[in-house]
């Protein structure tokens, strides 16, 4: 409500007051005066009344009339007084027209004058007035009409007057402190309000105390209101300017988690910071060995910026401020303002000038607390001043998840490379050709073995071994540049694989590695001044869903025939499945004790006496059908099984040889001379069962004997507590008597193939002649093998050969034969 109308209102309200208290004053006023009247009617009434009594005792009439009337004379308010003696009819009168009438109309006792004037605004009253006459009491009424006129109108007359002199007295005074209200309070605070909606912040002075605290109070308010509002839209465009910095930082990181690459990472965060109405020209420079090299930018309004441009890390020119330089070297964030004042920017001034830029930020890219940072995210601003706090808090956290993606990016690709790169070669490496096989179109694959490489790493070193891995990698890769249709990959220690697609004629894959085989052995690599050359066996298969699996079985059939070339056919998958059936069931033979020796008898030539026996391992099926070890153990060699079956067989024997006169022979191979754990095995069997003199150990020769040294320490160490050693199947496989020599054997046992051949072979004849003189001369005995029938007996006993064994003597056993004599 405004002031205005409630000072009208309050006037209004004033002046009703004013009414109410005039219209109280005239009721007070007209009852005072009723009152007055009666009181005065009163007392005439009683001098009246004692007057009247008098004369009616002394019975002077005459006198009465003279009475009433000059009672009525004396006070106004009386129009008439009458008197009656029989209460009936008027004996006298003020008027003397009522004289002798009868009383007519109802008169209230005198008593009730003052309530029926107030009240009822009754005009007759009656008066008893008692006297004596005769010595008799008798009463008269003294009947009073009263001037209505006198008493009501000019009385109405008198109280208007003074109600009336009353309301104009409070209204002057009510409007006389109107207007020092309007003056002292209504004014002033209609012009405070007025500079209120103005926001007028002009003090004024009032003579009211309170006004002035007031209006200072207003003043003071709209000052810090209009100081509140200029913060608050600059905190309003601060706010919204943070908010589209937290829009771009949002959308960044956002693209952080889908990005697929780290160009593409870079380059879309350089471009969305560009985007923001504050910033301009945005880029990113990596660490790369000593430099800064510019990995990604926004658009270029300059041109200077290019790919991959280099930022030194070091000046010659020391006047010369790099931001780049500096934030990433003390890993700072780096903020200069006014660059148009900027004189030692170097060339970093030519963006600043040519984009209009009038400050910049460079932040270290850092991807974890107290790490070193990875390269330096540098953008330009169109502001000349420095960028906001939280502006810079909002960016450097942004510059941190850019550093944290990057480094993941980089981890993950170095991690990537790892798994699938070899390290020595940096060629794809057996991961990568898995994946190349399972979602490439190939068409063949070829792994290639380098031969003998562990003599290689063994001779000159692993390190001379990984140049030459490196070095024929390289030589690969060289020779299949022109075959665009050949990839090459580095499988583990010492084989290549070579994989061909889009192959319609394998032959032609097959006539390239053919070609590969012989220039391998052609080039020769030289490391260190040491000339090594290399041959290379080549194991091929063609596409399947095993086809790495079969171009390894092709490998191993090419070693074990010693060709330098094999292709995968059915015929060694079928090998292969027929090895894993015979792994299963020598596996179970071993868990069910299946496993046992046979013993055959050796004798001597002269006598026909046994002289010693050889065990012989059988494996017992299920159907109790004897298996020969020439179905498993070659297998059995070429699994963990292999050494079990030599504990089985050296437990056996010993058990029943413990008890025996005669020696026993048993077969190791090189695999089991080489073996320490077996040794020791071996060693304690015989040491506990003191069977030392009795246990002769035949080596098998045709195998090859490659680590000599290896070999001669068994020899040596087993000699030592009694026992003796022979060579089986001599002259089938490469000793010669120089190692016979070197391994100090007692025993030679000459090949059955040549054994078997002397009824009709000259050669063989002579051969084993020499045989079985050179080792009678070194002090050695000679067994002849398959001697099976009496023709080879004969030709056996005029070579010389001391003790034979063979089918014609005695067949193999599971049980020690009774002498016989041939």
């Amino acid at each position: 409500m405004k002031i205005q109308r409630f000072a009208l209102m309050a006037v209004i309200a004033f002046f009703i007051l004013i009414a109410v208290l005039s219209s109280s004053f005239y009721q007070i006023e007209k009852v005072g005066t009723l009152r007055y009247i009666s009181e005065g009617i009163n007392q005439n009434m009683f001098r009246l009344e004692e007057d009247i009594q008098i004369s009616l005792q002394d019975n002077q009439m005459e006198g009465l009339q003279t009475l009433l009337d000059e009672a009525s004379a004396i006070d106004a308010a009386i129009e008439t007084i009458s008197l009656s003696i029989d209460g009936k009819s008027v004996v006298a009168s003020s008027s003397r027209s009522l004289s002798g009438k009868l009383i007519e109309g109802k008169y209230l006792p005198l008593e009730q004058l003052s309530k029926g004037l107030i009240e009822e605004k009754y005009l007759h009253y009656s008066s008893e007035v008692s006297y004596y006459t005769d010595s008799s009491k008798k009463r008269a009424i003294l009947l009073i009409d009263l001037d209505e006129t006198f008493v009501f109108e000019r009385l109405n007359h008198i109280a208007l007057f003074y109600g009336l002199a009353l309301f104009l007295v409070l209204g002057i005074v009510a409007l006389v402190v109107l207007e020092g209200i309007r003056r002292l309070i209504i004014q002033p605070l209609e012009r405070i309000t007025l500079r209120a909606q103005q926001q007028d912040g002009l003090q004024e002075d009032h003579l009211i105390e309170e006004l002035f605290i007031l209006d200072q109070t207003l003043c003071d308010s709209f000052h810090s209101m209009q100081r509140q509002q200029v913060d608050l839209k600059e905190a309003l465009n601060e706010a919204v300017y943070l908010d589209g910095i937290l829009r771009t930082v949002a959308d960044i990181n956002q693209f952080l988690i889908s990005a697929k690459d780290v160009d593409g990472l870079m380059r879309h965060s350089c471009k969305r910071l560009a985007e923001h109405p504050g910033y301009g020209l945005c880029h990113i420079a990596l660490q790369e060995d000593n430099n800064l090299i510019l990995k990604a930018y926004s658009d270029d309004p300059t041109g200077y910026l290019y790919p991959n441009m280099v930022i030194a890390m070091s000046d010659e020119n020391m006047d010369t401020i790099d931001p780049l330089r500096r934030a990433f070297q003390e890993n700072i964030t780096l903020t200069l303002e006014h660059l148009e004042r900027e004189t030692s920017l170097g060339s970093w001034r030519f963006i600043a000038e040519k984009g209009q830029y009038g400050s910049m930020i460079s932040i270290p890219l850092v991807s974890a607390i107290d790490t070193s940072p990875l390269g330096v995210l540098t953008l330009y601003s169109k502001r000349s001043e420095s960028f906001d706090t939280k502006e810079i808090s909002m960016l450097e956290e942004l510059a941190g998840d850019i550093g944290f993606a990057v480094r993941s990016f980089t981890q993950r690709e170095q991690l990537e490379y790892h798994l699938s790169t070899d390290p020595i070669t940096d060629l794809p490496n057996r991961f990568s050709l898995v994946e190349a096989l399972a979602h490439e179109d190939i068409s063949g694959l070829a792994i290639v073995n380098i031969d003998r490489f562990s003599d290689i790493n063994e001779v000159y070193g692993v390190a001379i071994g990984d140049t030459i891995l490196s070095g024929y990698g390289h030589w690969l890769s060289l020779k299949i540049a022109a075959q665009k249709n050949m990839t090459l990959y580095k499988m583990g220690s010492d084989e290549y694989a070579l994989v061909v697609s889009h192959c319609h004629d394998l032959n032609v894959f097959v006539q390239f590695i053919e070609e590969l085989i012989v220039l391998t052995q052609k080039e020769s690599f030289i490391v260190e001044g040491i000339e090594i050359v290399l041959t290379i066996t080549v194991g091929l298969a063609r596409i399947s869903d095993r086809v790495l699996e079969h171009a390894t079985a092709a490998i191993k059939q090419a070693k074990r025939q010693r060709h330098s070339l094999a292709l995968f056919s059915l015929e060694s998958k079928h090998e292969q499945e027929n090895n894993i059936a015979w792994y299963k069931r020598i596996k179970e033979a071993i868990e069910e004790s299946r496993i046992v020796p046979y013993f055959q008898p050796i004798v001597d030539n002269l006598n026909g006496k046994i002289i010693k026996y050889e065990a012989l391992i059988r494996l017992i099926d299920r159907d109790h059908t004897v298996i020969s070890p020439y179905q498993f153990l070659e297998i059995a060699k070429k699994t963990k099984l292999y050494p079990e079956l030599t504990k089985i067989m050296i437990d056996k024997v010993i058990e029943a040889f413990k008890d025996s006169t005669l020696p026993v022979s048993l077969n190791l191979s090189t695999q089991d001379l080489i073996n320490p754990d077996l040794a020791d095995y071996l060693e304690r069997a015989i040491h506990d069962n003191g069977v030392g003199q009795l246990m002769i150990f035949e080596i098998l020769e045709s195998e090859g004997i490659e680590n000599y040294h290896a070999v001669s320490e068994f020899v040596d160490r087993f000699k030592s507590i009694g026992c003796r050693f022979a060579i089986d199947d001599f002259g089938s496989g490469y000793s010669n008597f120089d190692h016979l020599l070197k391994l100090n054997v007692d025993t030679l046992k000459i090949d059955g193939a040549l054994i078997k051949n002397l009824p009709h072979d000259r050669n063989a004849q002579i051969f084993v002649k020499h045989i079985c003189d050179f080792a009678h001369e070194m002090g050695i005995s000679v067994v002849a093998e398959f001697v099976a029938n009496e023709e080879i007996f004969k030709r056996v006993k005029e070579m010389g050969i001391d003790a034979s064994q063979g089918y014609y003597f005695y067949e193999p056993s599971p049980t020690l034969i009774e002498q016989e004599t041939k």
